[in-house]
């Protein structure tokens, strides 16, 4: 995998606020494929971290 930029990917959190992290963009050597590397916080598709996923699935009300 080469490190070919970044980008910006936004997420709110708990409270409602968003955040913004800068993600690096990394290309396949072998296949040429784009991947993000994200932090074990952001769940892919996802705009809510995972803390606040996790809290309202365990909390049926």
């Amino acid at each position: 995998m080469s490190v070919i930029g970044t980008r910006d990917r936004k997420s709110k959190e708990r409270s409602g606020e968003t955040r913004v992290y800068n993600i690096r963009r990394l290309r396949c050597d072998n296949c040429g494929s784009i991947h993000h590397e994200l932090p074990d916080f952001l769940v892919p598709y996802k705009r809510y971290e995972s803390n606040c996923i996790e809290m309202v699935l365990s909390n049926p009300h």
